[in-house]
């Protein structure tokens, strides 16, 4: 998910999901997402109603980050979508009406911004395609440490593996959310697109780029 919820299905008529499988999302202050989710958390307990409605903990999806900075590794977490935290709580009753004194409540909360998403200024729960996008975006992600490389377009890279592995090319396309690059790599005369991982390519170092520009 490139994005914290699709925004263009927010007009879109759907079912309410059931109590558990309510999500929404919710815009807080930027670097503030920790604070703005032990607020939630106090108010829904100190307040017995709205305790009832929650499903589960406010979640701050994240991901480790690995890096080498002077020789030395170094694991950061990192948050997956900065000022947003994701809110599992029954805010639609079975009848698609809205819990109006809980979403005042929620909104009203020190660090939070609004609902992200809606019907004429109503949240609207995420679709429970969004939910399992989400979902399997945490998992993927908590696999292990991800290394923090940097591409540019137009950087020259060697392939790795596969069909072109060995092969020199050229990026023309950056996508570093999902670590995605598309890399043109010339055979026989004409530009091959390649969908690649950032770890299926290597930054071709600048001695040797030096030396096969001055051969050329």
């Amino acid at each position: 998910m490139s994005r914290p919820y699709d925004r263009k299905n927010g007009s879109a008529a759907r079912v309410t999901p059931a109590a558990k499988d309510q999500w929404y999302v919710l815009h807080v202050l930027s670097n503030k997402e920790r604070r703005a989710v032990e607020n939630l958390k106090r108010l829904f307990k100190e307040d017995e109603e709205m305790g009832a409605l929650v499903q589960s903990e406010p979640l701050v999806p994240t991901e480790k980050v690995e890096e080498v900075r002077n020789g030395k590794k170094y694991v950061q977490e990192r948050k997956l979508y900065p000022g947003y935290v994701y809110l599992n709580f029954a805010l639609r009753r079975a009848d698609g009406s809205l819990n109006n004194d809980a979403w005042y409540k929620i909104q009203a909360v020190d660090g939070v911004i609004s609902f992200a998403c809606g019907r004429n200024k109503e949240p609207l729960p995420m679709s429970a395609r969004d939910v399992r996008e989400l979902m399997n975006e945490i998992e993927r992600r908590s696999e292990g440490p991800r290394q923090k490389i940097v591409f540019n377009v137009k950087d020259e890279v060697v392939v790795l593996e596969g069909a072109f592995q060995g092969e020199h090319g050229i990026v023309e396309e950056v996508d570093a959310e999902r670590g995605k690059l598309r890399v043109g790599v010339t055979m026989f005369g004409r530009s091959n697109p390649l969908d690649l991982d950032y770890t299926q390519v290597q930054l071709v170092p600048d001695e040797e780029r030096a030396k096969s520009d001055s051969s050329k």
